[in-house]
């Protein structure tokens, strides 16, 4: 299966071709909209033919430009039954903590720069939400031709898709770069359910791990650094 990655140095949007249409994995920062219909154009991809966004959670990275792509689509939002009304309030969840001192240094760094409220425009659309539940779940797994997960711990509304291939996009539940360190996220709500969500996806033997920043990695490589930090 063909992966596009129509994000940029801080983000990746993770475009998938279905029967019908696209996935889209997440949106960007608020203020990306019109980079990201450039980055569309490039691979000859109109927006109207994103049929499905996968939200795997709710922050302003990654929902915030999504009232723009509904604007602009018809497509419908997968999502967890949490995140609606995270959504409504247009700002992330500050539950839990940093994760270590570089991530804490990160987040003052962004205060400095005037970017420490993590607002997004808030999005109330549940007429085009497919909100996950024992109902919904199968018609979805089976129009994405993949599994959804539950990744709870970096936020409780955190979801992720196990393709048929074994490719894993794990949202924030792993990340792959500055200012992580050996693939943890930088914030977690729930440590006890983070480190219960690396264990599932060890557990799921992944091909390939495709985080919401960074780079893709390898089962092996969250295998190494989960010994590290989780002992």
């Amino acid at each position: 299966m063909k992966i596009i990655n129509v994000g940029n140095m801080i983000n990746n949007n993770y475009i998938i071709k279905l029967s019908k249409g696209y996935l889209l994995i997440d949106t960007g920062y608020p203020g990306q909209f019109e980079n990201f219909k450039k980055r569309l154009r490039r691979h000859n991809i109109d927006i109207k033919e994103i049929s499905y966004i996968l939200l795997t959670h709710v922050h302003n990275d990654h929902a915030g430009f999504l009232n723009e792509v509904l604007n602009n689509s018809d497509a419908k939002v997968i999502l967890h039954p949490k995140a609606v009304d995270r959504l409504k309030e247009g700002i992330n969840s500050f539950e839990g903590g940093c994760a270590g001192r570089l991530a804490l240094t990160f987040y003052g760094i962004m205060k400095l720069f005037g970017k420490g409220e993590y607002r997004f425009p808030p999005v109330d659309r549940p007429e085009r939400y497919i909100v996950l539940d024992d109902k919904s779940l199968p018609a979805v797994e089976m129009q994405l031709s993949g599994t959804i997960v539950n990744l709870p711990g970096h936020t409780a509304d955190s979801i992720g898709l196990l393709l048929e291939d074994g490719s894993l996009f794990c949202g924030d539940a792993a990340m792959n770069g500055f200012p992580s360190l050996n693939r943890v996220t930088i914030w977690i709500e729930n440590l006890k359910e983070y480190k219960k969500t690396w264990e599932l996806m060890l557990g799921m033997n992944p091909s390939k791990i495709y985080p919401s920043h960074g780079r893709a990695f390898s089962k092996e490589d969250l295998e190494k650094t989960s010994i590290d930090w989780t002992g």
